[in-house]
């Protein structure tokens, strides 16, 4: 069950509102859920985010693909969580799972919302067959091809250029308090998980995620929890603020482009692909250190080399800098090749007399252990 006893506010005016407003119909500030008596409780039998529905709106009817609960992973010393892992391969996701449950529990059947494109997408995949969708687009230079394929094979959306009001429509663009809620619960994950980290380091953009975050860990301080975290918004030195970051206080990281550009090289030799405006969280994390990159497209393996000779020489490079690991640990450095790989190589690589292996108990296991035994 989620928590019934919310209301709608404005963080600007102080007013209580009836609905989620983009903004605050008085003053044009951001309007945010509140929860009087908040209480954090997980509930492992509810799917996606709605096991966290002790501090979400409370819905007649929820709606979840799945999302959430993303892994978390080591990318070159760097704790990564992966958020591509969702269902449509963005944490908009958790952000939509909120929305439609809005829309189905109130009846909503016709939503405008401004084309923001992941956004836009994800929101168009979870309110299929629920609403219709009138997509705002504001510059046709804006929308990615992939996009355009999408909205026009569907039977559940308008586009237009024109922002006219028609009838009853829901106004819901990217940031309301919708999007808010269902943002925050990536904090919820990692405090659930009692991730070690001091800071969660997110791209800036359009600073919404952030604020979402900030706004998750005071909802878990109210509810008497002690999360420890710091939430950064990272950002390419020169780059503009935008006024909700500002204007509630949240932490800014700047950095050189020429950083981001290598945070990009490294996490490409390791065999992940992802956008630039991920790298700059993964830069920033990396150099602040004991922090968690949230990366917004997350990344996907993709394998660089298919033969073995190469991983073969990636083992042997670990190995000179660890010392000595087990074929997991390596794989987990190196997940754009299978765990099989690895241990198909080493098998050959012991044979040959270019790793010696150890075997060690560890409480009722056996680990294995590798290591170089000559320099190969």
């Amino acid at each position: 069950m989620g928590n019934y006893n919310y209301f709608y506010r404005c963080i600007g005016c102080g007013r209580e509102l009836d609905a989620p407003y983009s903004v605050c119909p008085f003053c044009g500030g951001p309007v945010i859920i509140e929860y009087p008596e908040p209480r954090f409780r997980v509930d492992k039998s509810r799917p996606g985010i709605w096991r966290y529905g002790s501090l979400l709106p409370g819905f007649g009817e929820t709606v979840s693909h799945g999302e959430g609960l993303t892994p978390i992973s080591s990318v070159d010393g760097v704790l990564v969580k992966n958020e591509k892992k969702n269902s449509t391969g963005t944490y908009a996701d958790r952000a939509s799972a909120v929305i439609a449950s809005y829309a189905k529990s109130t009846g909503v059947r016709l939503i405008k919302t401004e084309y923001i494109e992941a956004f836009t997408q994800s929101l168009l995949y979870y309110l299929k067959g629920m609403a219709k969708v009138r997509v705002l687009v504001r510059s046709l230079d804006s929308l990615s091809m992939d996009d355009i394929v999408r909205i026009y094979g569907m039977n559940n959306v308008d586009v237009t250029t024109k922002d006219t009001s028609i009838g009853d429509e829901a106004r819901i663009n990217y940031l309301n308090p919708l999007t808010i809620e269902g943002l925050k619960t990536i904090v919820f994950e990692l405090y659930e998980r009692r991730v070690r980290a001091e800071n969660i380091v997110v791209p800036l953009e359009t600073g919404v995620l952030a604020y979402s975050l900030v706004k998750g860990l005071d909802d878990l301080r109210k509810a008497g929890a002690e999360p420890g975290y710091t939430v950064v918004a990272a950002v390419v030195k020169g780059a503009s603020v935008p006024e909700i970051v500002m204007r509630l206080g949240v932490k800014v990281a700047e950095i050189e482009a020429e950083e981001v550009l290598d945070a990009l090289g490294r996490l490409t030799r390791k065999g992940f692909v992802t956008m630039p405006i991920s790298a700059v969280s993964f830069a920033v994390a990396r150099i602040l250190g004991s922090s968690v990159a949230v990366l917004t497209m997350g990344y996907k393996p993709y394998r660089l080399y298919t033969g073995r000779g190469q991983l073969r020489e990636e083992i042997i490079e670990l190995l000179r800098e660890k010392g000595r690991m087990t074929a997991y640990e390596m794989w987990k450095e190196r997940q754009s090749y299978t765990l099989r790989a690895f241990y198909k190589v080493l098998r050959g690589m012991e044979v040959r007399g270019e790793v010696c292996s150890e075997v060690e108990a560890r409480g009722a296991r056996k680990v294995k252990y590798f290591r170089l035994c000559k320099n190969p």
